[in-house]
């Protein structure tokens, strides 16, 4: 797949992801769903740029310093069907669940063979542990619980 397939695909991917984000907030109440909607156009925007600077012929070109090229692009793919996963994920168990389940997989995906890669994990779940909990107990800001309702 050239360059510019993939600049194109990951376009269009995301584009999708954040058109499903945008209307899944559209059930939440009015300050819930400001977050993921601003998320969602800011995402959009940048996808779309990225989409139109490759048509025009200006799109970015991965320069790979080291490693198997092939390697970096089925990560890079992996990754991006793990997102479209969680995103489907989150109402159907929650943001929590889902978010936790999410970023340990994402983790796993990027960090493969690197030093560190359990302690960064066990980061991005505390973090999003900390992050839901301020948000869900302490500013009453009310997430997707799926069947956890």
């Amino acid at each position: 797949m050239t360059q510019r397939a993939r600049n194109l695909t990951s376009s269009v991917v995301l584009m999708a992801v954040t058109l499903y984000w945008y209307r899944t907030a559209d059930a939440y109440r009015p300050l819930s769903r400001f977050y993921p909607q601003v998320v969602a156009g800011i995402v959009f925007v940048l996808a779309a740029v990225l989409g139109i600077l490759t048509l025009i012929g200006h799109g970015p070109v991965i320069v790979i310093a080291e490693g198997d090229a092939t390697n970096r692009h089925v990560r890079a793919g992996t990754l991006m069907a793990a997102l479209v996963l969680w995103t489907v994920l989150v109402p159907i168990l929650g943001l929590l669940p889902a978010s936790i389940l999410g970023v340990t997989v994402m983790g796993l995906i990027s960090f493969r063979g690197h030093e560190g890669t359990l302690r960064a994990i066990l980061v991005a779940v505390v973090s999003v542990i900390v992050f839901y909990f301020l948000f869900e107990r302490l500013l009453y800001v009310p997430f997707p619980m799926g069947v956890f309702q």
